[in-house]
């Protein structure tokens, strides 16, 4: 987990709360050499999980907000939400770390929504940031269709044209994995070789946790991966060190 740190930018504030930040912080950024590197595809929204969120362009387009979002809640934001760790006045979401009550955010965003009369400060200027950025919208229907999965605990329905099919998939492989067992083990092996992340195939086999238990021929599926000459950071990172 990367060094818990006070934020105050509103732009920062502003990715942990529309997306909830439940996935792309989750990774160290690993930089020493493997023994053996594999070719890794770069998908659209592949430097979510690479890059620092705060300079990241393409996240504050509202169609890729809206992608990102729908993708989200056909895998589930339910499955989710407990990568946020809240106390009384303060949350946490891996490693970045909000003084402020969780709820009350959400709740005070969704109520003071084009409605500068009501807003303090803090919550003027990130809706104007918002505006500024043409996305505002799209923000507000993030959050308050994810307040309504903290309120009734139930899916949202999606539109499955807007779906990436390529993020929910490794979304399953990362976040559901209550059944795991060696014959879905090797599925999402061959999951990942498909989209053609082969140094995340090869941290399945070799450097992820929740996959060591199980009999897998490694060195025989090893074998299908296209090696690198260069290294290439991996989608599904290395989580035993």
């Amino acid at each position: 987990m990367t060094k818990i740190r006070q934020i105050i930018s509103n732009v920062v504030v502003f990715l942990v709360i529309c997306l909830i930040l439940f996935i792309f912080s989750q990774r160290s950024k690993k930089t020493e050499k493997h023994q053996q590197d594999y070719i890794e595809n770069k998908t659209s929204f592949f430097n979510l999980n690479n890059s620092d969120w705060t300079k990241n362009a393409w996240i504050r387009k509202p169609a890729n907000l809206k992608m990102v979002h729908e993708s989200f809640k056909k895998f589930d934001y339910g499955k989710l939400e407990n990568l946020i760790f809240k106390s009384d006045n303060e949350f946490l979401i891996q490693g970045i770390y909000i003084k402020r009550n969780f709820e009350n955010v959400i709740d005070s965003l969704l109520l003071t929504y084009n409605k500068p009369e009501i807003q303090t400060k803090y919550y003027a200027e990130f809706w104007n940031r918002r505006k500024a950025e043409k996305n505002d919208s799209i923000v507000y229907e993030i959050i308050r269709e994810f307040n309504s999965v903290k309120s009734d605990k139930k899916r949202l329905d999606y539109e499955n044209e807007l779906v990436n099919d390529t993020l929910v998939e490794l979304l399953k492989i990362e976040f559901d994995n209550d059944n795991l067992n060696s014959e879905k083990a090797k599925t999402d092996f061959y999951t990942l070789k498909k989209y053609g992340l082969h140094q995340s195939a090869y941290n399945l086999l070799y450097e992820r946790a929740e996959y060591s238990e199980f009999d897998l021929d490694r060195e025989e599926l090893k074998k299908e991966l296209i090696k690198s000459t260069e290294f290439n950071r991996a989608w599904l990172i290395d989580n035993e060190k």
